[in-house]
């Protein structure tokens, strides 16, 4: 019969070989957790990387809208004697109060042959930005880009504040009587969701740094969205060629 003292050995042998063999199963366990995480973390990169690069959609096309080019949507008489260039982002405050005083004007010139237009969506401002320039693709493809980007300034939200939802770029096209299911999808599938920043492209390449950059026949206005209706439209006139 073992003595006290041997059992005591005994009992601490077989102590020390539980708590290895506890302490051999936790480490076993926690390799396999991290070799798991690690296999959740691989997959889910795949996943975002096959998510980025596929094409599944109108997202990425670079689809431009019917009558458009990459640099925006021209309004007007060919002929006319005076071109406009009028680049902005929706978002763009003083866009916006450039378009206030002085976006009806540029129907004036339109409308009476003087100038014809060419409206640039630059969006630079994040994806409200974004959002609204596809809308105003959807808006060209329709025939009432003018228009709807009327209805759009007149109801501009607040820089970056989550506004031109879906939501309200659609209620925007039925306020100006865009109402029909092709105008729908094409806003809330994204159809032209690269145009604005192909014309943003455009924009940088001809080295415009600021919105709205306004030209008359290709001579810039300093301050356009200072610039009240009288003075606009004398900058107008003034670059008309006089008949002979």
């Amino acid at each position: 019969m073992a003595s006290k003292k041997e059992q005591a050995r005994e009992r601490a042998a077989r102590l020390r070989a539980e708590a290895e063999e506890r302490a051999r199963l936790e480490r076993r366990r926690e390799r396999i957790l991290r070799f798991g995480i690690s296999a959740v973390v691989l997959v889910a990169v795949v996943g975002l990387v096959v998510f980025l690069v596929r094409d599944d959609g109108p997202e990425g096309t670079g689809a431009v809208p019917s009558g458009a080019t990459a640099a925006g949507v021209m309004v007007g008489d060919e002929n006319a004697p005076v071109t406009v260039d009028y680049w902005f982002d929706f978002q763009c405050p003083f866009c916006g109060e450039f378009e206030a005083e002085n976006g009806p004007v540029l129907e004036d010139v339109v409308a009476d042959g003087t100038a014809r237009v060419a409206y640039h969506p630059a969006a630079f401002l994040g994806d409200e930005s974004d959002r609204a320039t596809n809308a105003f693709g959807c808006a060209v493809d329709a025939g009432r880009p003018v228009g709807y980007l009327t209805e759009l300034f007149a109801n501009q939200p607040p820089e970056n504040s989550g506004g031109y939802t879906e939501d309200d770029l659609v209620a925007a096209g039925e306020a100006v009587g865009l109402d029909d299911p092709e105008f729908e999808s094409c806003v809330r599938d994204g159809t032209y969701a690269d145009w604005g920043e192909q014309v943003l492209e455009e924009f940088r390449d001809a080295g415009h740094e600021s919105t709205p950059t306004v030209l008359i026949s290709g001579d810039e206005l300093e301050d356009p969205a200072g610039l009240s209706a009288d003075e606009f439209r004398a900058a107008i006139q003034e670059a008309t060629p006089t008949s002979q």
